[in-house]
């Protein structure tokens, strides 16, 4: 397998940004390159994202079938039920991702960031129990659970002014500083 290099990288690219008439047959620029056409397919498939490449592509599902899946029946004869299975499950996922969006887990540095603590710190706490792993991060709801129930792990008289507030709004008790939750009233109507 040959690496691609800057130089053929780039003339590459400027070839498919072309104008269609304008741009020499993909046989030529892969001559040219010492390339097979295959190779800058490949190459392009995986550089430039659907609908800029310099062929057209064919849908993988076509606008009928994705209708009739959509309204619950069966897309045409030429599917197979594993690959309805199959595109159902991955666009439910997607659709069930955009809505637990909110739920993004909290990484180990952020956690240590917002705490003022290291990030080994913030691993012991996860050892002991004080916050809770989810997907491969850290669960907001255990990092706000933290600072009501285990307000001693976070070293507070350390951190800015700026910090404290933001603590103190996500529910640390700190009854000396006064913090007015922000308001949306007015922008919404």
């Amino acid at each position: 397998m040959k690496y691609w290099n800057t130089k053929e990288a780039q003339v590459l690219l400027e070839w498919a940004r072309q104008v269609a008439d304008e741009r020499t047959p993909i046989e030529e620029i892969a001559a040219h390159l010492g390339r097979s056409v295959r190779s800058v397919q490949e190459f392009l498939r995986r550089t430039l994202p659907q609908g800029q490449r310099p062929w057209n592509e064919k849908p993988r599902w076509s606008a009928q079938e994705i209708q009739a899946l959509e309204r619950g029946g069966e897309p045409c004869r030429t599917r197979s039920r594993v690959a309805v299975r199959q595109y159902l499950s991955r666009h439910r996922r997607v659709e069930s991702e955009d809505l637990e969006s909110e739920h993004v887990p909290l990484t180990v540095t952020q956690v240590a960031a917002d705490l003022g603590l290291s990030r080994a710190s913030v691993y012991r706490l996860l050892k002991r129990g004080a916050l809770r792993r989810f997907k491969g991060g850290i669960a907001e709801t255990s990092f706000s659970d933290l600072l009501k129930e285990h307000p001693e792990a976070v070293p507070y008289s350390r951190l800015s002014r700026d910090q404290r507030e933001w603590l103190v709004l996500n529910g640390y008790q700190d009854p000396s500083l006064q913090v007015k939750r922000p308001s949306v009233r007015g922008l919404l109507e």
